[in-house]
């Protein structure tokens, strides 16, 4: 019986501690002259600090910047994304 009430009380102290984390969503946005991107999290700043949040957004806008295979450049030739050299 003692072991019940026990895990009970972990239990909800388990459940406190994660509400009191509350349910504020933190967002970053970064952009390029092409892309843009938003970064949106849940988790308290202690776990991911602002400018981890950030600098997530900026690596976003910067990777949905890059030439896809097969898309179009403003001329209209299709382009093909850059290749590292064989070594």
């Amino acid at each position: 019986m003692k072991s019940a009430v026990m895990t009970t009380l972990a239990a909800t102290a388990a459940a406190l501690a994660l509400s009191a984390c509350g349910d504020d969503e933190r967002t970053a946005t970064a952009e390029t002259s092409v892309a843009e991107a938003e970064v949106s999290t849940e988790m308290p700043e202690a776990a991911v600090p602002t400018a981890q949040l950030e600098a997530s957004a900026n690596r976003a806008a910067a990777n949905a910047s890059q030439p896809q295979d097969g898309t179009l450049s403003p001329d209209g030739a299709t382009q093909t994304a850059p290749t590292a050299p064989a070594q």
